[in-house]
């Protein structure tokens, strides 16, 4: 499902915003599956390839959903001049704290880009953002209104359909990992003494919380299309590029690494050619 009715809609924003005035500053030690050297050096390759390909001397890129600014900071890196879009005030502080003047930024409403002009940006990326917006399917049309022809948009850090398969390679690594932790040496090893697992002070209080608010752990940081029976639906979203004026040039499919999995298990299974996450980078046509 990837229609919200407009006044859910904005309720869903409401509580990403309330959100994340408590998780912005924790955001990087929250994430171990972005904030790792493996992942961040894969990131940094396909953005510098993207603002390369890009028109535009510098190319202007927005990072819609900017967050903490892990994209911004590859996409300045890489020579691009950067907006950051957010939803949340809290993160619009932290990003002016950490870039200053190096930036731009714009505060948006989550669900549509009315406040940003048409055939204004050569780049937009969404990372890790899809699933936070409402209708991520409307928000297509508006991302190929704000790009200038020849511009590109870039998706990344969604799960593909493989994430979802109870019998695919994904669900066999997770299983190779538990088994890999298990065998570490050392005092304290939860997946080895579960009754250790007892002691772990974050389970109670994120228990309680969870009483409180059943969706406490699905919706703590305003994910919303990241279930089994709720999420991005690709050929729904590459239908929606299509027809919104622009063409896919790259899908790419990939084994996210998260810094509490075990590096040797992940190599291996990312040589085998298992994948979780996808990438897709698609072009705006001519005017």
């Amino acid at each position: 499902m990837s229609t919200t009715s407009p006044p859910a809609a904005d309720r869903l924003v409401e509580q990403s915003v309330r959100r994340y005035a408590k998780h912005s500053r924790s955001y990087s030690r929250n994430h171990p599956e972005i904030f790792n050297p493996v992942e961040q050096e894969r990131l940094h390759g396909e953005l510098g390839r993207l603002v390369s390909e890009s028109p535009g001397s510098p190319p202007h890129a927005l990072d819609l959903g900017a967050g903490s600014g892990n994209v911004t900071a590859h996409l300045l890196d890489a020579g691009a001049r950067v907006t950051a879009a957010e939803v949340s005030p809290h993160f619009i502080d932290l990003l002016h704290d950490r870039f200053g003047d190096a930036i731009e930024s714009v505060r948006i409403n989550g669900v549509d880009l009315d406040v940003l002009p048409d055939a204004t940006f050569d780049v937009v990326t969404l990372y890790s953002v899809l699933h936070h917006i409402p209708d991520y399917l409307a928000i297509v049309p508006e991302i190929a209104r704000v790009l200038r022809p020849g511009g590109h948009v870039y998706l990344d850090h969604e799960v593909s359909e493989e994430y979802w398969r109870p019998d695919g390679c994904w669900a066999e690594y997770q299983r190779a990992c538990r088994e890999q932790r298990r065998r570490e040496p050392g005092p304290w090893n939860p997946d080895r003494y579960r009754w250790q697992r007892f002691l772990r002070i974050g389970s109670y209080v994120r228990a309680l919380r969870t009483l409180r608010d059943p969706e406490y752990m699905l919706r703590r940081e305003g994910d919303i299309h990241v279930t089994p029976e709720d999420h991005i639906e690709w050929p729904k979203l590459v239908d929606a590029i299509e027809r919104s004026g622009m063409t896919v040039v790259r899908t790419v499919d990939y084994l996210n690494y998260s810094a509490n999995a075990p590096l040797e298990v992940w190599q291996r299974y990312r040589d085998r050619g298992c994948t979780s996450m996808r990438c897709v980078v698609a072009r705006r046509g001519p005017a």
